[in-house]
């Protein structure tokens, strides 16, 4: 009886040992989240976290394995399509098709031979229907004036900066631009006429002859020229502005921004023929990768320009919006006629240049004053200038209009006021 007695009280103190030894690990353990009903049938045991898959069906060039490789690795200069690209004498060789499969596939052949519908989603980089039977291509971003006029192209920041360097360039091209001038062979019409028509007839000729733009002395015009001109058609706006616009509303002017050359200027002395360096296909040396923080405080960074406005306006064209988000001076326009008779270096100082740091383009607030003309800075205070900052500082919530249009509520830079000569102006008495 007594031997039954202890057996029975071993059993319930191994039963309690246990009971307890289990209690103690379920509370160890994390408790599994989501349904309590799939908790109980799955049972402790947990997965381990997947990592999160790389989305291949958009392309970068700041990807590690992507931004250490050469340019002639993917692109091979020049492509099989240069000639239909540009037509006649416009075309030259160059890079205008994106890599073909041979390029990618050896990195990505697993994602290439996908189990995916309806294909792979790394097809989807370069073509449009991402299907076998419709290999059409996305346009390419060269020439950009046919990539950005596209749905796709309207919509893509590009990943890289331009690199150029404007003191090396821009006594050369006047340079250059003299000389094929000197080389031109000209051929007059001869005839015997009197004195004051010829007179007449040379006036013509020479006017035909004469360059639409000029910049001297530094003949920026061979690169820069004006985007969008009114030229002498009657309508001044970019787009049909509301009727009644009050006299000193700003809505946006044709010919307020100049043009930035791409390869069919720069490749008419950068060419094999020429072998002036860099060659035609060395990319890198002006198209430098900007990384993705840089980018994404480019794509921030709305100086004077207002979206609202601009969707009000109705102005679509991409390059007329990235060159008014980089401004700091919205309503300037380079078509005025008091501006077109400056040369552009009496503003831009092209020694100083970066193309790569956005503060080395800014145009000097003292430039304003015209080189001593007195346009906008006077020695008094009848400046324009003078007087808006005299308003300023009067009453510090006074929007500046003038020139700006988001920047003129902001407060007063100090390089306003250092652009002032003499003492601080006082406010004009009306």
């Amino acid at each position: 009886m007594r031997r039954k007695a202890v057996t029975t009280a071993v059993f319930l103190a191994l039963a309690a040992l246990t009971f307890a030894h289990g209690r103690l690990a379920s509370s160890a353990a994390p408790e599994p989240t989501g349904d309590p009903q799939r908790r109980a049938q799955s049972g402790q045991t947990r997965q381990p976290q997947q990592t999160a898959r790389r989305d291949y069906s958009h392309f970068s060039h700041s990807v590690p394995e992507h931004a250490k490789q050469k340019c002639d690795a993917c692109h091979k200069f020049p492509s099989a399509n240069w000639k239909d690209v540009r037509k006649g004498k416009d075309a030259f060789p160059d890079v205008t098709e994106y890599p073909e499969h041979a390029s990618c596939i050896g990195c990505h052949k697993q994602q290439f031979f996908a189990r995916e519908r309806p294909a792979p989603s790394i097809c989807s980089n370069c073509h449009v229907g991402v299907t076998p039977s419709f290999t059409a291509r996305k346009p390419y971003p060269n020439p950009r004036e046919t990539f950005d006029a596209s749905p796709f192209g309207s919509t893509v920041t590009s990943e890289f900066g331009i690199n150029f360097a404007h003191d090396k360039h821009v006594d050369l091209v006047g340079q250059l631009r003299r000389e094929r001038e000197r080389e031109r062979v000209r051929f007059v019409t001869a005839a015997y006429r009197p004195e004051g028509e010829q007179k007449e007839q040379k006036k013509e000729e020479a006017k035909k002859e004469e360059p639409k733009e000029t910049s001297d002395p530094k003949s920026c015009a061979v690169c820069h020229q004006t985007y969008m001109p009114q030229g002498d058609a009657e309508d001044e706006f970019v787009t049909r502005p509301p009727k009644n616009l009050p006299d000193d509303a700003f809505w946006l002017k044709k010919g307020t921004f100049k043009t930035s050359p791409g390869h069919s200027t720069c490749f008419s002395c950068h060419n094999a023929d020429a072998g002036i360096t860099p060659a035609q296909s060395d990319c890198n040396a002006c198209h430098k990768l900007i990384p993705p923080s840089e980018r994404l405080d480019i794509a921030r960074a709305h100086d004077d320009y207002d979206p609202a406005l601009a969707a009000r306006m109705g102005v679509a064209d991409k390059y007329t919006l990235e060159r008014w988000s980089r401004r700091g001076v919205a309503r300037f326009r380079h078509e005025w006629l008091p501006h077109q008779g400056l040369s552009c270096t009496a503003c831009h100082d092209v020694n100083k240049m970066n193309t790569l740091d956005r503060s080395t383009l800014r145009v000097a607030v003292k430039s304003c004053g015209g080189g001593g003309t007195g346009c906008h800075v006077e020695q008094t205070n009848e400046g324009i200038l003078n007087e808006l900052v005299s308003k300023k500082r009067a009453d510090p919530a006074f929007v500046c209009a003038k020139c700006h249009t988001l920047n003129g509520a902001r407060a007063l830079p100090e390089s306003h006021v250092e652009a002032l000569p003499g003492p601080t102006p006082t406010a004009k008495k009306d």
